[in-house]
This record gives structure tokens, sequence and C-alpha cells, in this order.
């Protein structure tokens, strides 16, 4: 009986080898190398404009913070003189003073249109911080072949790579096939309420239902597939969703001599921590999981094994994931804390402490799963939990990678990023193409732009090498039906 026994674990073990090999040999084989084509349709002169958008503050401070009049005319004015083509040939509309909509009518007008996007406010720059920036923050110095300063990466050079293609095709007489609007909000690093919001509602009025959105996003990564020797160009087909979490904490205070064994600020700190010690359990999201598709088989034989095992290696594949916090992000709905405040003098024990999670949701769950899970990881109901809605947004569709704009901005990607392995991506941010979802098939979030540097930090800048690789837009308006 025992012989028996442990001939039919060796038959299972064999059998589980077999089937575990066959699926790594048949996930093998060379990534085809598409070609690109010569970068032609960004002038020289776009580094210049991307300096000069640059020095002009366009800063996002908040919410229910007001907007810095002063230097939101300046950038209207500079778009103004710096493609006067475009100002002149095509109509644009204003929304909420600063956000604006080019109108660039196409040949033929049963077609469905293209939305461009890209937006002109910037974060701020944390004054602290501005000691280690190698160049003055929003200087817009030219260095080293690379273009430095808040709005460089996020989403200035965008915006102007995309007005420069128009510039130029309008100086050539080009008429698109069909229209083309050219949306540019100045809001989007505070959720984008008043332009792109606004811009959407517009076109859902007119019953303007556009066949692609392009927007900001995806980029070309070469740092997180090294082994690859090849860049992955990832094109967002989707974003996680975004909501906030508030914890409140009211206890007595007093006199900070005599204090009590837990004060307000004690049960919130052990309610951060409760939350902080656990992630939401881990999944992998669809287009991620197409993501190693396209990748495994040009990887080494252990990933080729794990990814295409994942009933078996699933496990080990999410620990590995989990190592760095980019792709963590991408199979965790995230929570951390963002806001903390208590106590308004150095001797008073504070009554109140409060704290903000941020949590980026994966599609599949809800924000209402993130406060069940919140609640439970506390298990404290002296702290109360509570759901912002200002600025709540539940994940969104999904493009497929079959659609045929999918497969329209992936052929100018190939051509446009030398030797890419280009696939789908989740956005693990939000953008202001979020609005357009609700209608349009196809909303895709990229500029080829190479690991970008800096994104909402110390040193922002892109080599103007990516700059000119913004001839994607060129192409895109280009392209024919």
């Amino acid at each position: 009986m025992f012989k028996r026994i442990i001939y039919l674990i060796l038959i299972a073990i064999i059998g589980l080898a077999a089937v575990v090999l066959f699926n790594t040999f048949r996930f093998s084989g060379k990534i085809p190398v598409r070609q690109s084509l010569p970068l032609t349709g960004i002038s020289d002169s776009a580094a210049l404009h991307l300096s000069s958008a640059i020095q002009i503050k366009t800063v996002s401070f908040g919410d229910t913070l007001p907007v810095d009049t002063v230097e939101f005319r300046k950038f209207k004015a500079f778009l103004e003189t710096t493609y006067p083509t475009v100002h002149q040939k095509l109509q644009r509309q204003v929304f909420s003073e600063f956000s604006y909509v080019f109108t660039w009518k196409g040949k033929d007008t049963t077609l469905k249109p293209y939305v461009i996007m890209g937006h002109m406010d910037v974060v701020p720059v944390e004054p602290v911080a501005e000691k280690n920036w190698l160049v003055p923050s929003f200087s817009g110095m030219i260095k080293d072949d690379t273009i430095w300063g808040r709005g460089a990466v996020d989403d200035k050079a965008s915006v102007i790579a995309i007005l420069e293609a128009a510039e130029q095709l309008l100086k050539e007489n080009f008429q698109p096939e069909r229209t083309i609007y050219l949306c540019f909000g100045h809001d989007e690093e505070i959720a984008g309420k008043r332009g792109a919001a606004k811009i959407s509602a517009w076109f859902k009025e007119q019953k303007i239902e556009p066949e692609l959105v392009v927007d900001e996003g995806g980029q070309v990564d070469t740092e997180h597939f090294k082994e690859l020797k090849r860049p992955v160009a990832v094109i967002g087909v989707g974003e996680k969703g975004y909501v906030n979490i508030d914890l409140t904490v009211e206890k007595p205070g007093g006199h900070s001599s005599m204090p009590q064994q837990e004060t307000a600020i004690d049960i919130l700190n052990k309610a951060i921590m409760h939350i902080r010690e656990h992630q939401i359990p881990a999944n992998i999201p669809a287009p991620i999981q197409e993501l190693f598709t396209r990748i495994g088989p040009g990887g080494s034989f252990i990933n080729r094994m794990a990814l295409s095992n994942q009933w078996l290696f699933k496990g080990m594949l999410i620990a590995q994931l989990e190592k760095t916090k980019e792709t963590n992000a991408l199979i965790h709905t995230t929570l951390v804390p963002t806001i903390v405040k208590a106590g308004i003098k150095d001797n008073v024990i504070p009554s109140v402490a409060k704290a903000t999670f941020n949590s980026r949701i994966l599609p599949g769950e809800s924000s209402d799963d993130v406060v069940n899970f919140v609640i439970k990881a506390i298990n404290d109901e002296r702290v109360t939990v509570k759901k912002q809605t200002i600025s709540l947004m539940e994940p969104s569709a999904m493009t497929s990678s079959d659609h045929p704009m999918f497969k329209r901005m992936e052929d100018i990607t190939y051509k446009t990023v030398p030797a890419a392995i280009v696939s789908p991506y989740l956005m693990i941010g939000a953008t202001d193409s979020r609005y357009f979802r609700p209608f349009s098939s196809a909303v895709l979030n990229f500029a080829p732009m190479t690991d970008a540097k800096g994104f909402h930090g110390i040193n922002e800048r892109i080599p103007i090498s990516d700059l000119k690789r913004m001839v994607f837009y060129y192409r895109l308006m280009m392209t024919e039906k």
C-alpha cells in the first residue's frame, strides 16, 4: 500500500512537471521587431517653446483654492503668440475661462471624431524641496540636451507637442479625414472639475461620441523590463478608481502636563498603523495579464515558467510584483495616508485628530469595498470613517486591445519607438480622459516619453529626443480613415 502511494505521488510529480515544462516551452519565442520611421513633423523650436511654457507658473494648488488668473492669462497669451495658425484656422471654445477646445473640421463629417488631450496646469513645488533641484524648478532651463522644470513631463510636453504638430500641418494646409478636437484642461491636477468635466459635458450635450480619445499616461519603459533589452511601450486602456477616506477621532484633551493614557492622536495613530499593516488582497487585472502575455516570450526560462503556469506560481508572481512600489500598485487597491491633522499649540492635547487616506481602486473593486476594508482593519468604533465624494471616481471601463483604435495607436507607436514591444496597461493614476470613458469606446493613454523623470517630484525633466518623439501626435493627426 505504501509503495503504491509513493508510486502515485511520483506519477503526479512527473505529470505536473510535464505540464509546467510544456506550458513554459510553448510560451517562448522571439518577439517580432516592427520597423520604425524617421522622426519628422515636430520643429526644432519645440524645445524653446516648451522651455517658455514651463516658465509660466500655471500651478493648481487645491480643489477649493483660487486659480492664479495672472499666470493662466499669461499662458493663454503665450499659446496665441506661439501658435498663431492654430488660433487663426481653428475654432476655439473656452470653458471656465482657462480650458480650451479647438475644433479642426474633417473632410468627412460622418466619421466619428478624434479627441487629443493635454493639461496646462502643474503641481506645486514644495518650498523646502526647491534646494534639491539642480536648476530652479520653473526655469525651463535647457541643459545637457534636456528641458528642466515643473511641467516638463506632466503635462506641458504633450500640450506643446500637440500644438506643434497641429501648427505644422495647418501651415501645410492639411485637413484631416475626420474632425479632430484638441482639448486642453487647466485643472487636471485637482480633479478636472472645471476643465475636462465641463468639456466632456459639452460633448455629451452635443451628442458627440469620439471614436478615439488620447491623453497622457502610458509611456516607454526601459527600466522594468531590462532582460528584454528592448523598450516596452505601455498604452493605458483603463484607470484605477480614486477615493479619499477620512478618519476622525474625538476625545477630550487638556493640558499637556497631565496626559491621559491614550489621546486622540494615539487612537488615530493606531488606526493608521492597522490599515498600513495589511494590503487589500492582490488581483492581476486583465491589461496586466495581457502585458505578461506580450512580454513573456522574451523573458528568462524562470519568468516564462511563472507567467505561463500561474495556476501553480501565482503566489510567487504576486510576491515578486509586490517588491517595488510601481508593480505593487498594478495588482493592489492601494491605501496611503496623505494628510494628518491635530493640535493647535504645543502644550495643549488636541481633542480632535484627523487623517485622510487616498486610495486607488483596482477594476472589479469599489469605493465601498475600500471603506469596508478600512473599518475592519481599524476595528475601533472610536474612529469615524467617512468616504469623501468630491473627487470620487470608481474604476473606469476598459478599452479592448482588439478595438480598431487600439490597433491604430499600436501601429503608430511601433513606427515611432524603435524596436518597441507595445502592450495595453492599467493606469494607476487619474487623468482628464476619464470623463470621456462613459461615452467613448476607445480612451487610450500614451505619450512616447521614456521613463518619465521627476514626475510630481524633484528635477522634473524631459530629453529633447523624447520631445521630438512626440511626432506621435503628428502621425495620429495624419492618420487616414
